[in-house]
């Protein structure tokens, strides 16, 4: 029997902002249960030269297809919720929600045999996950400027995929046939994670200089079980593409939020020694620093960066960035249960994750513009 997931595992896993579920509308507020704009991101007024393009492909793919028509792209951008998802198809791909993504399922008979944790998506038989059930990810091409970019939603996690360690890793195998399909010039991880330590707010973005894996629990045997992995330094001119007019259009939402508001213009935080930090557990980060030690570590955590950086070993040529918004804060816990606290981190999320992810898609569209 599978594990039971908690609150706020589940909720990143499932909730879907575009689409979402009866079991999680009837806890948004009124507002948002009848309107998608109340629950992705608002679109931002992009500088002409390297406005986001969405590039629709006729015919459209079979699902079977490998990624070698985009060969020569210069940047593959990684995902992996459906609220991240959503939010980057919000910007990126304006007019082409998630829902209208191509699936990508080549080779799926290689996946079925190594995707064995039980609460994987990929596993899932209910059938309100239909398209996530057997699924390598969704993809859709757009430009930034003159930058041919791949965004991809992986269907595959560390942490979900793997019900005991093995010697494949299935997200591994997936990226590294992605990148060795395209051959981009760089390739960006970006979603949500847990704000570690009081000074990192709600909606601020982690720019690594580094991931690190911080593995206790079903890896933490493993050689890697601590390894870090640099990442490509940001350029100063991509940090000023971040600018104040992109990022506070959703941020306001965040500035309101409760019952822990974030900043009305996003942190970014970058630097040789901002760490994100990759857990094989979901992780949050609370003021007591119990259950997961993770006060002195970085400034987010995460579940899947650190993965990336360990493939990206194969291709020291290509560059590679990891970029992180803070999800939810740091839990201030004296007065909660670890339940509690594990169910508030997950209601911010809800509530707020498809907004803060826009922070870390301006980033991810400036480092490429910047290019």
């Amino acid at each position: 029997m599978a594990n039971p997931m908690s609150y706020a595992e589940y909720t990143r896993l499932h909730y879907d902002p575009d689409y979402p579920a009866a079991r999680f509308i009837r806890k948004l507020a009124p507002i948002a249960r009848t309107s998608t704009h109340e629950r992705v991101p608002r679109n931002v007024i992009w500088p002409d030269a390297t406005r986001p393009i969405p590039h629709p492909l006729t015919p459209a793919p079979a699902d079977k297809d490998d990624l070698s028509r985009f060969e020569g792209y210069d940047a593959i951008v990684i995902t992996y919720t459906s609220a991240e998802a959503a939010a980057l198809a919000a910007l990126l791909t304006p007019g082409w929600p998630i829902s209208t993504w191509y699936e990508y399922r080549h080779k799926l008979q290689q996946y079925t045999r190594i995707v064995t944790g039980p609460n994987a998506p990929f596993n899932s038989k209910d059938p309100r996950d239909a398209r996530y059930r057997h699924s390598l990810g969704l993809y859709f091409p757009c430009t930034i400027g003159r930058r041919r970019v791949l965004l991809l939603k992986s269907g595959l996690h560390l942490d979900y995929d793997s019900k005991v360690p093995g010697p494949i890793i299935p997200i591994n195998k997936m990226l590294t046939e992605a990148i060795q399909a395209v051959a981009p010039r760089l390739v960006i991880t970006t979603g949500t994670g847990g704000g570690i330590g009081a000074n990192v707010k709600l909606g601020d973005v982690i720019i690594a200089g580094k991931t690190l894996f911080d593995c206790k629990h079903q890896f933490k045997h493993e050689s890697w079980a601590r390894s870090p992995y640099k990442t490509t330094p940001v350029s100063a001119r991509a940090l000023g593409l971040m600018t104040t007019d992109l990022l506070q259009v959703n941020a306001a939402r965040i500035a309101t939020a409760t019952p822990i508001p974030g900043r009305a213009v996003p942190k970014i935080w970058s630097g040789e020694t901002t760490t994100i930090v990759s857990t094989d557990k979901f992780a949050f980060d609370t003021s007591s620093n119990k259950p997961f030690g993770l006060h002195g570590l970085g400034q987010v955590c995460d579940m899947g960066d650190a993965t990336v950086g360990q493939v990206m070993q194969r291709f020291k040529n290509i560059e590679w960035y990891a970029i992180r918004n803070a999800s939810d804060p740091q839990i201030p816990d004296a007065d909660l249960t670890y339940e509690q606290a594990d169910r508030e981190a997950g209601e911010i999320y809800r509530d707020y994750g498809a907004f803060t992810t826009a922070a870390s898609v301006i980033a991810t569209w400036a480092i490429i513009a910047a290019s």
